[in-house]
């Protein structure tokens, strides 16, 4: 139930002030530690060493990564205090009321002329920051040391990373590479791989020539980090007993004769092991069903379907067993899923109409996916568009399918509309269901909790929070780890800071009388000025700021008109410009479900145990716990884990981590978060016919997507000879078809 307007008095507007001892206050009060000062708009005594609006600081990140939240916390002060502004001001406590319409407008030149000084000094200043940046390059380690790091993983994340990072910079480090695959694979186009679009090799970069000159691999499996020593235990097989034997285990899980295992010590770990298939514990899946994320997955898929076209070709066997074979069945409805099935009808469309025409028209392709929608991340359009192609092409969509069961000669399936089991006979499955949690970082965070434990239960609460990734924070530094973890990619989950943790600090900062008690006003106020830094405020606040209106004190009503337009007017123009600049800077603070006022008041009245419009210390907290899990992660694609990997060298490049708390600090003070730019999505459909949802534009499909697809993936490739390899395949493929031998 919503609740009913209350007539209130707002409180002093709140802006935000940056001062180098990081204390933030709350209506002059002091909330937390260690973060930016939220202090009165209006207030005339400026705390030591706060930069004020308009001054010019003597240090370079008030400058840099905080200017963005000067200008902005100046204009959401004046929106917020504007009314009381324009119609009082207080010579002294209980001195009478003075009004007059002067003020609104001065309130509103101050906050416009301070975010215009603050931006052109923070503009001037960055650019000579700039300037001695690239004329100063470090050469040497800032601790006179070359800490060891040590980076496990071949994938985007840690690609990316060894890419960015110059071999003048990788000198200041010693550096380890540990993966159990000595490539990098461009994933994107691992469907195109099914059937031989691209083979495999044109999208594979070996990882020793990415990082000559910079660092040191071995080909090896971590199986355990000790977080608490430094450590990581490495393993692989030994040779085997028969030097013809080249399809041993490598990596054995268990202890076998002659398993190899060492240990590596660090001062900084890279952890970029990616993600692993979600089978969602499905009956049936591993053990009968072809996963889709490595080489090896494309290839056994490749020779499999070739198989059962060769074996359905014989005269010996019997119609029930052509169309047995000839059935495939796709699980999974996003990008994965949908291009392989694409790939797959591109193939019986063309070489398979060719070379196997008796066959043809018992060949059926179908795509299971349990949402009523592919490709659900995209626009609805390109979902549509999507199934149009597939029916073009031959393809079942089955929407809305539940996959409860894989035996070895059927799929079984629950539509979830209505309950209805039915099956499919099928000669091979591919699962391209998901994603999820690396069996190591279930150990890592397991090592993170022992080291943290008795030393901060709040890290330790958050360590053992759900989550499909290691938690870091916003500079990919692992929540915990002391400055000697960085996570990216599939591996981590980058998470803004939550309120919970913060709760006892800002109800006391909030509760101005020391009631013991919250009221709605209260709230208001608190999430109003908190919301630039806590992103999951903002929405509350808003829906506050709706339905809890201001009390008229104005003589003259034409005064509180102007003021509440005015201040409406600047709060449009604050978000406007937020989403602006989140558009090309995106921090995982602004990524933050929307849920719509009814939703809203539906958490403030649950929250609201006694349903007395009052919220003590526990209610609030509760009430907290709500807004927290409106917090959203970046997506786990390639486009984010390489931007991680470019973030993170830029990092390094500096010379100064070395694998404690004061280097971290050291470098966060030269640098921002990880900001995250979306060029887009892209899906292959099938037909020379592809799906961008692009930022601003929108959807785009059809044949000239198709065409720019192919273009977009061939100059993505990591280095010039990938671009030259998968160019000649698009050719080759265009011009010859694909090779359907099974090697």
């Amino acid at each position: 139930t919503p609740i009913p307007p209350v007539p209130v008095r707002p409180f002093p507007a709140m802006a935000m002030q940056t001062a180098p001892s990081g204390a933030v206050f709350v209506g002059g009060h002091e909330a937390f530690p260690s973060r930016t000062r939220l202090v009165p708009a209006a207030a005339t005594a400026k705390p030591q060493n706060v930069v004020s609006l308009g001054s010019a600081p003597s240090h370079s990140k008030s400058l840099g990564a905080d200017t963005d939240k000067i200008v902005l916390s100046s204009l959401a002060g004046a929106a917020v205090g504007l009314s009381r502004t324009s119609r009082r001001q207080r010579t002294s406590r209980g001195a009478k009321m003075v009004r007059q319409v002067g003020p609104v407008a001065a309130a509103v030149a101050a906050a416009a002329s301070a975010a215009k000084v603050a931006a052109a000094g923070a503009s001037a200043v960055g650019v000579a920051i700039g300037a001695k940046s690239l004329s100063e390059k470090p050469t040497t380690h800032a601790s006179g040391k070359k800490p060891k790091v040590v980076v496990l993983g071949t994938g985007w994340g840690a690609a990316t990373f060894l890419q960015g990072i110059s071999e003048q910079e990788a000198q200041m480090y010693d550096i380890t590479v540990v993966s159990p695959r000595n490539f990098f694979l461009y994933t994107p186009l691992l469907p195109a791989c099914t059937m031989g679009s691209i083979e495999e090799r044109s999208i594979m970069t070996p990882i020793r020539r990415v990082i000559a000159g910079k660092a040191e691999y071995l080909e090896a499996k971590c199986e355990e980090v000790d977080t608490v020593k430094k450590v990581v235990r490495c393993c692989r097989a030994g040779p085997p007993p028969s030097p013809r034997d080249i399809t041993y285990e490598h990596f054995p899980e268990d202890d076998v004769d002659g398993k190899l295992t060492f240990m590596l010590d660090y001062d900084i770990l890279i952890y970029a092991v990616g993600a692993q298939t979600n089978d969602f514990r499905t009956p049936g899946v591993k053990e009968n069903a072809f996963f889709f994320k490595e080489v090896d997955d494309a290839k056994k898929v490749r020779q499999k379907v070739t198989e059962l076209f060769e074996r359905a070709s014989l005269p010996t066997t019997t119609p029930e067993e052509i169309e047995k074979w000839l059935s495939f069945v796709i699980v999974g409805g996003g990008p994965t899923g949908v291009e392989v099935a694409a790939d797959m009808a591109d193939f019986i469309a063309g070489d398979a109409k060719d070379l196997y025409p008796k066959l043809i028209p018992h060949v059926k392709v179908r795509l299971v996916n349990v949402g009523d929608y592919l490709l659900s991340t995209y626009d609805r359009g390109i979902s549509q568009k999507s199934v149009e192609v597939f029916a073009e092409k031959g393809v079942e969509v089955m929407a809305g399918y539940l996959v409860k069961e894989i035996t070895a000669d059927e799929v079984k399936m629950k539509r979830l509309k209505d309950g209805e089991e039915s099956s499919l006979q099928y000669g091979c499955v591919v699962w391209a269901a998901g994603i999820k949690e690396h069996a190591l970082s279930k150990q890592l965070k397991s090592s993170l909790v022992e080291k943290n434990y008795g030393v901060s239960e709040d890290i330790v609460k958050t360590l053992q929070a759900p989550s499909p990734g290691i938690i870091t924070d916003e500079m990919l530094h692992v929540r915990g780890s002391h400055g000697t973890i960085f996570a990216l990619g599939d591996a981590a989950t980058v998470r803004h800071d939550r309120t919970l943790p913060y709760a006892e600090q800002l109800f006391k900062a909030a509760d101005l009388d020391n009631s013991g008690d919250l009221t709605l006003q209260e709230l208001r106020e608190l999430f109003q000025g908190a919301s630039d830094e806590f992103p999951q405020l903002e929405e509350y606040a808003q829906y506050l700021a709706s339905v809890v209106e201001p009390e008229d004190t104005s003589d003259d009503p034409r005064i509180a008109s102007i003021a509440k337009v005015l201040g409406q007017g600047i709060e449009r123009e604050r978000r406007a410009f937020k989403k602006v600049k989140e558009f090309a800077f995106q921090k995982v603070g602004d990524r933050t479900a929307r849920k719509g006022f009814e939703s809203i008041a539906a958490d403030l009245a649950e929250a609201d145990a006694n349903s007395n419009l009052l919220w003590d210390l526990e209610e609030f907290k509760a009430l907290l716990d709500r807004i927290d899990k409106n917090l959203q992660a970046f997506p786990p694609t390639a486009q984010v884990a390489a931007q991680q990997g470019k973030y993170l060298a830029k990092l390094f490049a500096k010379g100064t981590l070395s694998g404690d708390d004061e280097s971290l600090t050291e470098t966060a003070k030269k640098s921002g978060p990880f900001t995250y730019f979306h060029k887009g999505s892209l899906a292959y459909l099938g037909g020379g016919k592809a799906a961008f949802d692009l930022p601003i534009i929108g959807p785009v499909t059809g044949a000239a997507a198709g065409v720019a697809w192919k273009l977009y993936e061939t100059s993505a490739q990591l280095s010039w000879k990938n671009r030259a390899l998968v160019g000649l395949d698009w050719i080759r493929s265009e011009l010859f078809g694909r090779d359907t031998s099974r090697v």
